[in-house]
């Protein structure tokens, strides 16, 4: 490698560090200080990825102008951005914003009421949750001025949360690195979240044919841009003229028949279902109006389990079994579809087959994945999860991120999410008996990374991968790997400092009520009541998710025979997701422009209008980043 290229890599490196911890911190912050949603890093369409890497590509093309050395390569953009796709994960849904709270507040939000103090304080290990009480408090509400921050207390459990996240990273890294050429190659899945970073690595590459230098695209940018960077200066500073900006929304109710159904447009959802192929997007909103309607159905006829209420399902416990099974079959599928290549990766991995097709050795992968997948049944086993269950709690997450990863990969959906959390499912379909207190304490303490699935490494991972895969960009497996590691490490590490350091100074109860307040009540809460009302294994559970394979696979089976088939199976995964419900519409919006331009003006006339909506996507995620640190960093 020329000295030239070696200081530009290390430049790159110390890019995706500093990156990392920006991103990371802003994002805590917020949610401390701010003490509100702001969509930075929340979901798989990413948009603090997507905002630093328009700012770095606008940048590199300066810096081309003045001198073509002081540019950064392609290579380089691309190995910081699949950094940031890890990055990203750690300070919201994928972990820090249920980390502290929950291990914290199991001890917080107890009370004579709710006897926590009887039911899960003995079985909390001390290595995985503090014990000061009072430290706890402080934590919470915040210490005096001038007061030392007790880290000696958080030293223990950040070492073994963080090598747990650490094992679930090469985990992750594994299983993405050994399935990416047969989704990718051999498949061909469409990856529409990776569109707008390979659009901007192109224009890093062929800066005279670049998208950016579209008119419509700046013309959906300013509209998209707008909304969300005038909202944040009328909130900042209360600019009474202007008010707060937003496109209307409303809702759809049928009270016969209990339907309601909202109709919301976020811009950012219409730019990215515009990437998306027609017959899934059919697919994600007829499945929602039809699985809503089964819903009412279902109640109106008395039909439920005698189950207490699930986190992160919907209201009927049988639909989100109905959806888990449905994402089941789509796993199955797509192993099935993969057999040959799997098996191709099994002989090179023993031995008995060389390779030059695969971004990372398979070899090295499993290895990696092997260690990760014994530290975490390790981890599950001490928790207090018997070894057995430990090994089937794992294998059921597992498929489910795997199964979501697939979905994205093929759909596009940037706030795709899982139908439940994990561990209902375990306890609904084995009964809760039989895994007992000490086991379902386990279970609450996984809610950490297990609960609220909508952003999570294996599925940034597969986008990452997405992006470095060209062949011209020459990025080898180890140079992958350090980056994201880097990345990794980075980011994991301020995102548990800055939750204490601010915990402290500010008090968590202060903050974003969602992660502070009513989540370590909502998954404890569950824990509790399952502890309590312990449930035998339950027949309509288990019922309806064979009713959810059997039409995953049903229609699985038509859109493999037939070209012109209309739907989709992955809206019967995720019909009834919150996210979906939220989103539907928009995704209505984009199917029905989208199947017009086709029909009317073609493939000629979709592209000469997709950089519209490439300005949807990068003019919102502009706005929600440059608003992010306004509210960040302003007042405080």
């Amino acid at each position: 490698m020329p000295p030239s290229s070696r200081i530009g890599l290390f430049i790159s490196f110390l890019l995706v560090l500093v990156f990392s911890i920006l991103m990371t911190f802003t994002s805590v912050r917020t949610y401390v200080l701010y003490g509100s949603y702001t969509g930075l890093t929340d979901h798989f369409n990413t948009i603090g990825v997507v905002f630093l890497i328009f700012w770095m590509t606008l940048c590199t093309l300066f810096l081309r102008i003045v001198h073509a050395t002081l540019a950064l390569s392609a290579t380089n953009f691309a190995l910081i951005y699949a950094g940031l796709m890890v990055a990203t994960v750690l300070p919201s849904m994928g972990f820090g914003g249920y980390f502290i709270p929950l291990i914290a507040g199991v001890f917080y939000y107890a009370t004579p009421e709710n006897n926590w103090s009887d039911i899960l304080w003995p079985h909390i290990p001390s290595w995985a949750a503090p014990r000061d009480i009072e430290a706890i408090r402080q934590l919470f509400e915040g210490t005096s001025e001038g007061a030392s921050i007790p880290w000696d207390l958080w030293w223990e459990p950040m070492l073994w949360w963080g090598l747990f996240m650490l094992a679930f990273f090469l985990v992750s890294f594994a299983l993405i690195a050994l399935v990416h050429n047969q989704w990718s190659q051999r498949e061909r899945l469409a990856y529409p979240l990776a569109a707008v970073p390979n659009m901007l690595l192109d224009s890093i590459e062929k800066p005279r044919t670049s998208i950016l230098r579209s008119k419509l695209l700046w013309l959906g940018f300013f509209f998209a841009w707008h909304f969300p960077t005038i909202n944040a200066l009328d909130q900042l500073f209360d600019f009474e003229l202007i008010g707060h900006m937003g496109i209307p929304s409303g809702e759809i109710s049928i009270r016969q028949f209990g339907l309601s159904y909202q109709l919301n447009t976020d811009l950012l959802v219409v730019g990215l279902s515009y990437l998306v192929n027609l017959n899934v997007l059919a697919s994600v909103w007829v499945f929602h109006l039809l699985v809503g309607a089964e819903a009412s159905l279902l109640n109106y006829l008395g039909i439920n389990a005698p189950l207490p209420a699930q986190p992160h399902a919907p209201a009927n416990v049988l639909l989100a079994h109905q959806q888990i099974g449905s994402l089941l079959c789509l796993v199955a599928v797509s192993l099935w579809l993969g057999r040959d290549f799997l098996r191709e990766q099994w002989h090179i991995i023993i031995g008995k087959q060389s390779d030059s097709e695969n971004l990372v050795s398979p070899r090295i992968a499993a290895l990696l994945g092997l260690i990760g997948l014994v530290y975490m049944a390790g981890f599950l086993h001490a928790s207090g999860l018997a070894l057995g269950w430990s090994l089937v709690f794992l294998g059921v997450s597992l498929l489910v991120f795997f199964g979501i990863t697939r979905l994205l990969a093929q759909t596009g959906i940037g706030r795709l999410r899982a139908p439940t959390s994990t561990p209902p499912i375990i306890t609904n379909i084995a009964g809760s008996e039989a895994i007992g207190a000490q086991g379902i304490s386990a279970l609450g303490l996984s809610m950490v990374w297990t609960a609220d699935l909508q952003l999570f490494l294996m599925g940034t991972l597969a986008h990452a991968f997405r992006v470095c895969e060209p062949a011209r960009l020459r990025i080898s497996g180890r140079k992958l790997l350090v980056f994201l590691s880097g990345a990794m490490i980075v980011g994991l590490v301020t995102t548990i400092l800055s939750y204490i350091y601010l915990g402290y100074r500010h008090g968590l109860v202060h903050g974003y009520v969602w992660y502070f307040v009513m989540s370590p009540q909502y998954h404890w809460s569950w824990v509790a009541n399952t502890i309590n009302n312990p449930n035998p294994s339950e027949p309509l559970a288990i019922l309806f998710m064979g009713i959810g394979a059997a039409w995953a696979a049903l229609l699985s089976l038509a859109s493999y025979r037939w070209v012109s088939w209309p739907f989709h199976p992955v809206g019967l995964a995720v019909a009834l997701t919150n996210t979906v419900s939220i989103d539907w519409f928009g995704m209505f919006l984009a199917w029905l422009i989208k199947l017009l331009i086709l029909r009317y003006g073609g493939i000629v006339l979709y592209r000469r209008m997709l950089p519209l909506f490439i300005g949807l996507i990068l003019g919102t995620s502009v706005g929600i980043g440059g608003a992010s640190l306004l509210y960040a960093f302003y007042y405080y």
